[in-house]
Formats: structure tokens, C-alpha cells, sequence
């Protein structure tokens, strides 16, 4: 039953043509039809009731990003994750505490489809004048580097039962990750897309959202690898 409003939102979705009007409407119907179910985690974990949902985006058919009182963004899963998204709201909550910007504290529903996370401060860098943006290129790319850094000089060996952390949270059965952990194993984000940095109006890094592609991994340059791609869509989308 959980994963019926997707169903629903899919069906739907298939009578519209554009594909951004298809994401918009399979978003906005799982926001309806999940409402109940997002109010009555946002009233267990933080004791608020529920009096706006907004509908962020959905660009897959199988996630839908929600914000609840513009304070609480929500992440639901087509796919019944099981004890992964338990695992995830542990590793998230383990490494907040090491990181020197600002992670926000995740808790997952106990039915295992959906968590919440209060929103942090700061900006998206789509927020600030892309000329402004990309003349402070040396220092943000600085700051990425010192997250990546921190990530990587935690201790994944001192992480209990860290083997679980290997395989991706959505996809456990196609795990090209580190089956044993080594001495070269690390931490990765799993999504550095630049939208998912918070920026003060300096430009300084001050937070870092969405976790749920964290994982532990062999491979010491995917972070950085994966910030460029998406740094350099934005550079070429913004050039005069």
C-alpha cells in the first residue's frame, strides 16, 4: 500500500506528453496522496503539525522531494528500502558529527519509505549572480575539497558493523563498491551535485544536504570527480 500513490502518480503521468509536466504532476500527487503519511512523521519526530506541503521536484518516477512548514524536507521512496534506510539515518547522523559545515540530522519513518530532515541555512548557489559566482571559482572549489577531505579522514574502520555501508542505499543488489574494507577505503557523499551545497553570502561553504547516495567506497577522487561534472554544467550554462 505504501508505494500505491507512486503507482497512481505513474499511471497518470502517462497521459501527459512534456516530460517536465510529467515530474511536476507525478510530484504534486504523491505530495497529495502521501500528506497523511509525511504528517504523522513530522508529528512524531519534531511534535509540529503539519500546515503547508510543497512540492519540491521529482525527476525520476521513483522519488518525490516534498517541504512540510517550510522547515522540513522530506524524501519518499517509490521502492520499500527495508533496514537500508535505517542504515542510512545512522551513517548520516555517525558523520554529522565530524564534519565542520553543517549536516542536518536525518530520521527515518518507521515505515522505511521516507525521512525528514530540518532545512539549514545558508543558500543555494543558484540564489547569487552566476558572474559573482564564478569569480569566487578558486575559493569554492577550495571549500569542496576541504569537505571531500574531512569526509575522507573519517575512520570508516571505526564505523560498527561498516560492511553494510559498501552498496548503495537504493540499488544493494548492484554493488560495484568495496566488498572488504581496506586501508584505502573511504567515505563518499555519492552526490556532490552543487546544488546540494549551502553557501553564506560570501560564498563559504556552510552545509551539505542529501545523503542517501552515501556510501563506503575504493574510489578517493569519485567526490571530486562528481562535483566538477556538475560544476562545469554550470560554467558553461552561465558563460557570457
Amino acid at each position: 500500500m505504501i508505494t500505491l500513490p507512486f503507482y497512481i502518480a505513474n499511471i497518470m503521468a502517462g497521459f501527459v506528453k512534456q516530460q517536465r509536466r510529467r515530474h511536476s504532476l507525478r510530484g504534486h500527487v504523491n505530495a497529495v496522496l502521501y500528506t497523511p503519511t509525511m504528517a504523522r512523521l513530522i508529528k512524531n519526530v519534531y511534535g509540529e503539525e503539519t500546515k503547508t506541503v510543497k512540492f519540491v521536484r521529482q525527476h525520476t518516477p521513483s522519488r518525490c522531494v516534498c517541504v512540510i512548514n517550510d522547515k522540513y524536507f522530506v524524501k519518499i521512496f517509490k521502492k520499500n528500502l527495508g533496514t537500508r534506510l535505517s542504515d542510512f539515518e545512522f551513517l548520516v547522523n555517525y558523520v554529522r558529527k565530524h564534519m565542520n559545515v553543517t549536516i542536518p540530522r536525518v530520521y527515518a519513518s518507521k515505515n522505511n519509505h521516507m525521512y525528514v530532515t530540518e532545512l539549514i541555512d545558508g543558500r543555494s548557489i543558484y540564489d547569487f549572480d552566476a558572474e559573482f559566482v564564478l569569480k569566487h571559482e578558486e575559493k569554492i572549489l577550495k571549500g569542496v575539497s576541504k569537505i571531500i577531505s574531512d569526509l575522507q579522514a573519517i575512520d570508516v574502520k571505526k564505523i560498527p558493523d561498516n560492511k553494510r555501508f559498501c552498496v548503495e542505499l537504493e540499488s544493494p543488489s548492484k554493488n560495484t563498491f568495496a566488498e572488504e574494507i581496506t586501508d584505502d577505503s573511504v567515505l563518499s557523499h555519492g552526490d556532490m551535485n552543487v546544488r546540494n551545497f549551502m553557501f553564506d553570502d560570501d560564498l563559504n561553504i556552510c552545509g551539505l544536504i542529501d545523503f542517501d547516495g552515501m556510501k563506503i567506497t575504493n574510489d578517493k577522487n569519485k567526490d571530486m570527480q562528481s562535483f566538477m561534472k556538475y560544476w562545469n554544467r554550470y560554467k558553461e550554462k552561465n558563460k557570457k
